[in-house]
């Protein structure tokens, strides 16, 4: 197949000549395209006649631009021809995140799943993605129709994302006003379907032909028209609603009280929100979440309940410090003004750009049904294709612990001690007295959590910790 893009004067659209093309695709710079095809003659020119409907359009254009205000959405792109993209399929390869199944075993104990992913190694990856069984997922329309029921007309603000603005380390907008279930909903369809590729199309595969427009937008942004979408991020499950039914495997909200869960001391007063209560996120195409890691470097578990899908970048944590560095250079006039600009979460950089820089770049997509879970010090980033949900929270293993330290030197160099320290100490407190002194079967000597922090000799010190931290 042949393709060729003619530029077609007003002045001598009706007819134009061509030879030897199998098929001739003709791009108008005024927003529609015609296909016609031929046979193929070596010595004969074949002469081509546009079809009536594109020279009436073509007569018609000069009266389109009187009206400026009007909603028409085939209003001519201000491009003349559309260019290819500067990022290209080949520069999105990148190693996939590990991938494993789990029977429904994994519901009795998800922190005995997080134990063996440490156990074998996929602590160095810093993510994993599990795939649930699929009679667990509970079909799209009657899953959105039970969150409207939740959700009782309660409107949810949104973060407004410009796309050609999120390199600037600026922070969002908000709109306060937010939306109802339905009006968000159709908010996200409508722009979907309205919105039209800024560049040519390279591949037939729609996420990645995404993936290639948005980091192209993101890293190279004077080149598009401005894209702007709005993000309903960390609705806190409590206050609005849980995605999980009643009933349903592997909620969320109750994953903290697990007996092997240093949250488990938590009492529903002293929650953290979107730490140790699930937050809920409601996202549409090209939504996206900046880089970053978990407060404290913990781990975390993101549900995809129904919708579209997200393309999620990881970073492991050997490579975090890396990033960091090339973070803060890259960044470093605008930390002048704010050194908090890191943990706002608003800088959006290409995995492209950081493989260029040699940081390790995993990729994997989520669909419904499907569980990351991050561990310890890992970057993320990613963003939707479309209208969807999901519902997130942290987890504290014991194998977080060794994350705490670490952690809590990073953040009092960085003063974010009372905001976060505390907190996580006082947990931390509770939960290693309750150790000591047998005070709840929860946490008593038969748990695997007890028998984790004797072996390690982590009582004292941790107890030592929580005091000196009080003070």
């Amino acid at each position: 197949m042949n393709y060729i893009i003619l530029y077609v004067s007003q002045q001598n659209s009706s007819v134009f000549t061509c030879t030897g093309m199998l098929q001739l695709q003709i791009y108008i710079y005024w927003g529609f395209k015609t296909e016609v095809s031929f046979k193929k003659s070596s010595l004969k020119q074949n002469v081509l006649k546009l079809p009536k409907h594109m020279i009436r359009s073509l007569k018609q254009k000069k009266h389109s631009r009187k009206f400026k205000n009007s909603d028409d959405i085939t209003e001519p792109h201000a491009k003349l021809l559309l260019e290819r993209f500067p990022y290209s399929i080949k520069d999105l390869q990148f190693r996939e995140v590990p991938t494993l199944h789990v029977n429904q075993d994994f519901f009795q104990d998800p922190f005995k799943t997080i134990d063996d992913l440490y156990a074998k190694g996929y602590e160095k990856f810093g993510i994993v993605k599990l795939l649930l069984p699929s009679e667990l997922i509970v079909p799209e329309k009657k899953f959105f129709s039970d969150l409207e029921q939740k959700l009782k007309g309660k409107r949810v603000e949104t973060r407004v994302q410009t796309l050609n603005q999120q390199q600037a380390g600026e922070i969002f907008g908000s709109n306060t006003v937010g939306y109802t279930l339905q009006e968000y909903m159709s908010y996200a369809n409508k722009f979907e379907s309205s919105h039209k590729l800024q560049g040519v199309r390279e591949v037939s595969n729609q996420i990645r032909q995404n993936e290639i427009e948005f980091w192209s937008i993101v890293d190279f942004p004077d080149r598009y028209s401005e894209v702007e979408v709005e993000y309903a991020a960390d609705l806190l499950a409590t206050k609005y609603a849980t995605g999980y039914q009643d009933g349903q495997l592997g909620n969320l909200s109750n994953i903290n009280k697990n007996c092997n869960s240093i949250f488990q001391v938590l009492q529903e007063k002293s929650e953290m929100s979107g730490i140790s209560v699930p937050w809920l996120y409601l996202g549409m195409k090209y939504a996206n979440f900046c880089w970053h890691k978990e407060d404290l470097n913990l781990n975390s578990m993101n549900y995809m309940h129904a919708g579209a899908p997200k393309t999620w970048y990881a970073i492991p944590p050997s490579h975090s410090e890396k990033f960091l560095q090339y973070f803060n250079k890259k960044y470093e006039k605008e930390r002048i003004h704010n050194p908090r600009l890191l943990y706002d979460i608003v800088c959006q950089i290409s995995p492209i750009e950081l493989a260029e820089q040699q940081i390790t770049i995993l990729r994997t997509e989520q669909h419904p049904g499907e569980l990351i879970i991050t561990l310890g010090a890992t970057y993320h980033a990613g963003f939707s294709h479309g209208f969807n949900c999901s519902e997130a929270v942290n987890v504290a293993p014991t194998q977080w612990l060794d994350e705490y330290e670490r952690a809590s030197t990073e953040y009092r160099m960085d003063g974010n001690l009372k905001k976060v320290i505390h907190p996580f100490s006082f947990c931390v407190g509770q939960f290693s007295i309750g150790v000591a002194t047998n005070q709840s079967c929860s946490y008593g000597r038969s748990s695997q959590i007890y028998q984790t922090i004797m072996d390690q000799g982590m009582l004292v010190m941790l107890i030592l910790r929580y005091s000196t931290n009080l003070k």
